[in-house]
């Protein structure tokens, strides 16, 4: 009896403890930051590193630094973002140090920042299915795979609570709140632009409450972006917010975009149930689920070409991102329709569609490139403005998209993590000839490992090359363009063989992190990661003579 008693004590400990509404946030947080401790270097992390290493020893100057990250070194004022983050990296890395494990521990504070926001506002929300989305949420491919040294999982975090402490003042402490959600927004200006339609959905918000006393809040966010554009004047005499790189709108960023939001929702199982009659969704899940099989198939048996392959999941995709909008323009209409346009707009699930709406246009319109970090801000609020849909449905509905969606997560995630750990491998197994200068051509994770390696990183025209030097650089990332002076002879081409792991694939010039209308966001392919070419330098010539030999 006294061991039964013990058993049963033990058992409702434990009860209570994975009862605890933060045992889930802590066990997802552990898990993904797990995931990502020891990824190689990434994408646009060897610019955040380069550009910290920068600051770390001019820190009144941050945006003066050269960087190559095209041809040839440009200022770090003339590419796309303010510098916030690049400052917490330096300040972590002058203490811990430039390595993959610290470096990802100090984004893994932000994934915990970004899974516990999320739950609040959950919580703000009232929303019944909490759990659910949480999962959907953390375990998403977009963020799984986005837990780069990259800008977006801090923004993301500061997004969230900035939507939070919004909503929190249509409650209660209305002056505190707003001034906090203003402070987070000014605070998110500093580390990507892209954060500037949600002073237009703040100053909405509070005339839509006729909270007008409180909108002078605006001028927190507003006084910190001018007060940035003074520091730019006063360092290199223009303003980076208004001279920043800006991408004109084209029509096929729209589709991109579509495609890459359906390409990262395979929860659209529990949107289908939840706006067709069972009959009609079945016979969606059986044409989805068809469509993916034979092309895998087909690919996994090299029946089909890389570029058909990814055209037809392209569209497979562009379907399923039709059908989450479709769900949440019906849920909008079914809102207005049920409370008037009127009282509506001042409901916390109108703030929560402002954010996803605006993010979403904002991306459409100005991002120079889409990519399925830009979809990891619009996810949390497609979830939350969604959650009437996972609400009504069958518990097991749920579970079939929290499954697919773990699985999603988990082949993407894994597949990136060979994919960015392919350049640290290949770049440290290059044999160096004695006596011989090694450059090398290539950024992203590459640029990064190549020169932890000895390699010289290569200018177009500029850098001193000889005869006898040797060139090295990766076929599908992108490159410096090699000088039209060098005459290189192929001495090697080295690659690993692809396997199960990377079959499902983002490696098609990092389609994860910049899709097209051509290129989806990940496809199935049996090709290698890349392809490391090394050449010698059999003659320089001067440019001149160079342009004269065309």
């Amino acid at each position: 009896m006294a061991f039964s008693s013990a058993k049963n004590v033990t058992g409702n400990r434990i009860q209570q403890i994975t009862d605890n509404r933060y045992f889930l946030i802590i066990l997802l947080w552990l898990g993904l930051t797990a995931i990502n401790i020891n990824k190689a270097f990434h994408i646009d992390d060897t610019f955040h590193i380069e550009a910290a290493e920068w600051i770390r020893s001019h820190p009144a100057t941050p945006m003066s630094g050269y960087i190559n990250w095209k041809n040839v070194p440009t200022p770090i004022y003339s590419h796309n973002q303010p510098p916030l983050f690049f400052f917490l990296i330096a300040l972590f890395a002058g203490i811990f140090g430039v390595s993959e494990i610290p470096l990802h521990l100090l984004l893994s504070i932000f994934t915990f920042l970004s899974l516990y926001g999320f739950f609040k506002l959950t919580e703000i929300l009232s929303i019944r299915s909490r759990k659910t989305l949480l999962l959907l949420f953390a375990l998403s491919p977009a963020l799984i795979v986005n837990q780069n040294l990259m800008t977006d999982v801090p923004l993301l975090a500061i997004v969230l609570f900035s939507a939070y402490f919004l909503l929190k003042a249509g409650q209660n402490e209305k002056l505190r709140n707003y001034c906090l959600a203003a402070l987070l927004l000014g605070m998110g200006l500093m580390i990507k632009y892209s954060v500037l339609p949600l002073l237009v959905v703040l100053s909405l918000v509070i005339i839509f409450r006729r909270d007008y006393r409180h909108l002078p809040v605006l001028l927190i966010p507003i006084a910190i972006l001018a007060l940035w554009s003074w520091w730019n004047y006063r360092e290199y005499g223009s303003i980076h917010f208004l001279d920043r790189p800006k991408g004109e709108f084209h029509i096929n960023r729209f589709w991109a975009f579509v495609a890459c939001t359906g390409s990262m929702s395979v929860f659209s199982v529990s949107l289908i149930y939840s706006i067709f009659r069972s009959n009609h969704a079945k016979t969606i899940y059986i044409l989805f689920f068809a469509g993916f099989s034979v092309l895998a198939i087909l690919s996994s048996n090299g029946l089909i070409l890389d570029e058909l392959n990814s055209i037809l999941l392209n569209i497979i995709f562009i379907l399923n991102g039709f059908i989450v909008f479709y769900a949440l323009v019906r849920l909008l209409i079914k809102h207005i329709k049920a409370e008037g346009l009127r009282k509506y707009v001042s409901d916390a699930s109108f703030v929560v569609f402002l954010f996803m709406a605006s993010l979403s246009a904002f991306m459409i319109l100005f991002a120079p490139f889409i990519a399925t970090r830009h979809i990891l801000l619009i996810l949390p609020f497609i979830l939350l403005f969604g959650h009437f849909c996972f609400d009504s449905i069958n518990a097991g509905i749920n579970r079939i998209s929290i499954v697919l969606t773990l699985l999603l997560g988990l082949l993407l995630g894994i597949s990136d993590y060979y994919y960015a750990g392919y350049y640290r491998t290949m770049a440290a197994d290059i044999k160096h000839p004695k006596g011989r200068t090694v450059w090398t051509a290539g950024h992203w994770g590459w640029q990064w490992y190549s020169r932890k390696n000895g390699m010289l990183q290569y200018a177009t025209h500029q850098s001193p090359v000889k005869s006898g030097d040797y060139f090295v650089y990766p076929g599908n990332i992108s490159k410096q363009e090699t000088g039209t002076n060098l005459k290189l002879s192929l001495v090697e081409k080295k690659w690993k063989e692809a396997g199960l792991l990377t079959f499902f694939s983002g490696n098609n010039m990092a389609s994860m992190y910049s899709n097209s209308v051509r290129i989806a966001p990940w496809t199935f392919s049996r090709s290698p990661v890349d392809t490391i070419f090394i050449f010698r330098v059999d003659e320089v010539m001067s440019i001149p003579e160079a342009e004269n030999s065309k």
